[in-house]
């Protein structure tokens, strides 16, 4: 059963002064946590309280948290942030006290009421007058930085709120440019040389950009703060998120970068039946050969293989160049580089090996790779066992699974690939997938968006 001493709101009194605000929860922790288990005192005279075990555990664990509370106002009054003002309300909406009045004197039940009351006090009155402060009191730090070396184009993103006010105070050792602009929408808002000292309206809700453009390394002071409309911001304001897109060359942003393209040489997956050793004899064949066109500039090809024992098709099948391609502006995201002809055969490999085809680890075949067009076609025939043919050794295959590969063109026009099933009995179903790459100029921008 749960105390249902009747409340005096008068008795309460707890002073809120927002001009000290190191006195907003004056008093909150005036009785001692360090009480034994068994018993605790009043606060207010020498009369011993017995509580049982359990609720003395009860009310001393909700009575050091709300001292944690007043700790922790204490030590961020004065220099509040929002995140920080966020974190203490979250604590104390968690707050939560509740006890069993069964066996309890009436001193002891007062105590434990008076404990509800001050919880109850936080989460209503106090969270509203620090909501109401946030909104109504100064301004909100975005970024300040006296001293902040720059060189070059400088970007600060941030979102901000229709309503809101911007306050802008930076300042050059050197000529500079500053400006100001909506990003969603890509508009110059203001521009100021040098100096900055403003305070602008914000008439929409939108991602923002402060840019500051100087031809020298200078120092500079930046101060960028804006005052809120709504409490709303204690509680997750949008955090804005920079990503780089691709874009064509001439575009506003446009920055160009040595990269690569992925030239998808077939359509759709080539299939071919490798027919068993056996059946081959009489019937069909054990060997598939594809000639794969070079494209002019293209400095690899690469290769998905998938082998199997069942002809039925799979989800991924047609997907590989879709797949390449998003690897590499994963890549690209990250930072890491594009393309570098000393390091193209790592970046390459990379992006084939987060894209392996599915494996049957039944179905096993040779590739030969030939760059001579007799030599594939004498393959093709059947005419000389592939032992005896001239492929190229360094980028064949024997035994193989399922795979996929890099072969470089060195000046080949067309490359052969050359299929066999050594099984006897069984035979084996394969796809074929071919990307050229060829290294040209990408051009990608920044783009701002929340989340």
């Amino acid at each position: 059963m749960m105390a249902k001493t009747k409340r005096n709101k008068k008795q309460f009194v707890s002073v809120f002064n927002i001009s000290n605000s190191k006195g907003i929860i004056g008093g909150i922790a005036i009785v001692c946590i360090l009480v034994a288990i068994f018993t605790m005192y009043n606060g207010t005279s020498n009369t011993k309280i017995e509580l049982s075990e359990r609720e003395a555990y009860r009310y001393n664990k909700a009575l050091a948290q709300v001292t944690e509370v007043d700790s922790i106002w204490e030590s961020i009054a004065g220099k509040v942030m929002p995140e920080q003002l966020s974190q203490l309300i979250t604590k104390i909406r968690k707050l939560k006290y509740d006890y069993n009045d069964n066996g309890m004197t009436a001193a002891a039940m007062k105590q434990c009421d008076s404990l509800q009351r001050r919880i109850e006090y936080l989460q209503t009155t106090f969270v509203e007058k620090l909501e109401r402060e946030f909104v109504n009191n100064s301004k909100y730090s975005i970024i300040t930085s006296p001293d902040l070396l720059l060189a070059g184009d400088t970007i600060f993103p941030f979102y901000l709120k229709k309503g809101e006010l911007l306050f802008l105070n930076i300042s050059s050792t050197e000529p500079a440019t500053i400006r100001f602009r909506n990003s969603d929408i890509d508009k110059l808002i203001k521009e100021y040389h040098s100096l900055a000292d403003d305070t602008i309206s914000i008439t929409n809700d939108a991602v923002y950009l402060v840019e500051i453009k100087t031809q020298v390394r200078q120092y500079t002071s930046v101060e960028i703060a804006y005052k809120p409309v709504s409490s709303d911001d204690l509680y997750g304001r949008p955090v804005v998120k920079m990503n780089k897109v691709e874009c064509e060359k001439g575009e506003k942003g446009a920055v160009a970068t040595k990269g690569l393209k992925m030239k998808n040489l077939f359509e759709e997956p080539r299939k071919f039946t490798l027919r068993g050793q056996i059946k081959a004899a009489f019937s069909g064949s054990a060997k598939a050969l594809v000639a794969v066109q070079v494209p002019a500039g293209a400095t690899d090809i690469l290769y998905s293989m998938r082998i199997d024992t069942s002809e039925g098709g799979k989800s991924a099948d047609g997907n590989f160049h879709r797949n390449l391609n998003y690897s590499y502006r994963k890549i690209n995201m990250l930072g890491l580089p594009v393309y570098e002809s000393a390091k193209s055969s790592g970046i390459l490999n990379m992006i084939l090996d987060d894209n392996r085809p599915i494996r049957d680890e039944d179905a096993y075949c040779n590739m030969y790779v030939f760059r001579n067009q007799a030599q594939a076609k004498k393959f093709q025939d059947n005419a000389t066992s592939a032992a005896e043919l001239k492929y190229d050794v360094d980028y064949s295959t024997l035994g193989t699974q399922s795979c996929n590969g890099r072969i470089p063109v060195n000046g080949s026009k067309t490359i052969y690939l050359g299929f066999e099933n050594e099984r006897m009995r069984y035979a084996n179903y394969l796809w074929v997938e071919v990307v050229a790459v060829v290294p040209s100029t990408l051009y990608f921008k920044e783009k701002y968006t929340i989340k």
